[in-house]
C-alpha cells in the first residue's frame, strides 16, 4: 500500500450531495478531523460540499444538480461512480478509501478488490429496518439485501452500537467483513443547568425528522390522553409525515398543545425545552438523544436495544404501556424540578461514558491505526 510524503494518508470518500441533517454533519466532520491531522481527502459527489481546505479535493460527479432525486440519476450513478473512483484511486495514489452506508461502499469496492485499499464502513443506522417500517416493496428490500452483503465484504465495518453490528453481521451467512468493531456518536458536553424552568407550560419536544421511523403520532395521541394546560409538545424537524401529523393533531383537538417548529439551528432547541422525549420505532445513532445528554437535558425514550445501550432503564418506557409514558409525563408537569432532577443525575453516567475525542477515533478507524478509544 503506497504512502504519501511524511507518512501521511490519501484519503477517498463519496456521497453525491450536502443534505441537512446527523448523516452529512458526522461525515463532514470525519474529513475535517482527517484534514486537521494533515492527511488529504478527495471526494467524489455531484455538488461540492461545505468544507474550504486546500487539502479538500472535489471531484465532480457530471451531473445536473437539480435532477439527482430521479432514478435515472441513481441508475448512472450507481454505474459510472465505481469506475470514475477506481480512476481517481490509480490517479491520485489513494491509500484509504471509507464510507458512511453500504451503497457507497459497494462503490468503492472495485478500488478495493483491484488496488488493494483498506475500505473502511461506518453504518449509522439499518437502512432495512428502515425501510420494512417505511412499508416498501419486497423488491426494495432484497435490492437493500444484496447491495449490504456485497457492500460489508471484506470491509473494516464499524457500527454505531453492537445491537447494529450483530444484526448486519447475522444477515449474511456466506460474506464476511474483513473486521468489526463499534464507534458510538460522542457527546459534547455543556454547562450543568443550575436552575431548571418552574414555569407552565412544561416544554416537552421530539426532535428529528417527520417520519413513521420517528413515531411522533404516538405522542400527539398521548397528549391527547392527558388533556393538561401544564404541557405543550413541540416537534422540531420536517419530513414526509408532516402532514398526516398536523392532520392527526387537529382530529384529536390538540393542535392548541402541539407546536410545528419546522428546522431549528441545534443551539437554538436544547435552551428552549425542558424534556427530550424520543418514542423511535428504531434508531441508529440518535443524535437528538445524544445532544440532549450533552446539554443536561431529561429523556425519556422508546424500550428498544439502541436506546438500552446508551441510556439508563429510568428513560426507558415500552412503546406498548401507553399508560406508563402517561404517568411519567404527569408527574414531570406535577412536580417539574425533582423529577427532572431524578433523570438528569441518572443520565449522567451516559454523558461520561459517551465524553471521547471522535474525531481521532474515526481517524484511528480509517487509517487503520491504534486508536485512543475503546469505543
Amino acid at each position: 500500500m503506497e504512502q504519501t510524503e511524511n507518512n501521511k494518508a490519501r484519503v477517498l470518500t463519496s456521497y453525491y450531495r450536502p443534505k441537512p441533517g446527523g448523516f452529512c454533519k458526522r461525515l463532514f466532520r470525519a474529513i475535517n478531523a482527517l484534514l486537521d491531522r494533515g492527511h488529504e481527502v478527495h471526494y467524489l459527489s455531484v455538488v461540492a460540499f461545505p468544507i474550504n481546505h486546500p487539502s479538500c479535493m472535489h471531484h465532480k460527479f457530471p451531473w445536473p444538480e437539480r435532477y439527482t432525486d430521479t432514478l435515472l440519476f441513481w441508475a448512472v450513478f450507481h454505474l459510472l461512480a465505481p469506475v470514475f473512483l477506481l480512476y481517481l484511486g490509480f490517479k491520485l495514489k489513494i491509500t484509504h478509501c471509507f464510507a458512511f452506508t453500504p451503497n457507497y461502499a459497494l462503490i468503492m469496492q472495485p478500488l478495493r478488490l483491484i488496488k488493494g485499499i483498506p475500505l473502511s464502513l461506518f453504518l449509522r443506522a439499518d437502512t432495512l429496518e428502515n425501510h420494512q417500517i417505511k412499508k416498501r416493496p419486497r423488491w426494495i428490500l432484497q435490492t437493500e439485501l444484496l447491495i449490504e452483503a456485497m457492500a460489508i465484504q471484506g470491509t473494516r465495518l464499524y457500527c454505531v452500537s453492537q445491537t447494529l453490528c450483530d444484526t448486519v453481521i447475522a444477515r449474511h451467512r456466506w460474506v464476511h467483513p474483513d473486521s468489526s468493531g463499534i464507534l458510538r456518536n460522542n457527546v459534547t458536553e455543556s454547562a450543568v443547568r443550575e436552575t431548571f424552568n418552574i414555569n407552565t407550560p412544561l416544554r416537552f419536544a421530539c426532535v428529528g425528522i417527520l417520519e413513521k421511523r420517528k413515531n411522533q403520532a404516538f405522542l400527539i395521541k398521548l397528549f391527547s390522553r392527558i388533556k393538561s394546560e401544564n404541557i405543550h409538545l413541540y416537534l422540531y424537524g420536517r419530513g414526509p409525515d408532516e402532514d398526516d401529523l398536523r392532520q392527526r393533531a387537529e382530529e384529536l383537538h390538540v393542535s392548541h398543545v402541539v407546536s410545528f417548529m419546522g428546522w431549528v439551528e441545534v443551539e437554538k432547541i436544547w435552551c428552549n425545552i425542558d424534556v427530550l422525549l424520543f418514542p423511535s420505532l428504531h434508531e441508529g445513532a440518535p443524535n437528538a438523544v445524544l445532544e440532549a445528554l450533552g446539554h443536561h437535558i431529561p429523556i425519556i425514550a422508546s424500550d428498544i436495544p439502541e436506546h438500552q445501550e446508551i441510556l439508563p432503564s429510568i428513560c426507558l418506557l415500552s412503546l406498548s404501556d401507553q399508560d406508563a409514558w402517561q404517568k411519567t409525563i404527569t408527574n414531570l408537569y406535577s412536580d417539574p424540578e425533582i423529577g427532572r432532577y431524578k433523570l438528569i443525575k441518572a443520565q449522567q453516567d451516559s454523558v461520561e461514558y459517551l465524553c471521547f475525542d471522535w474525531d481521532e477515533a474515526i481517524c484511528s478507524r480509517v487509517l487503520n491505526s491504534p486508536s485512543t478509544s475503546t469505543l
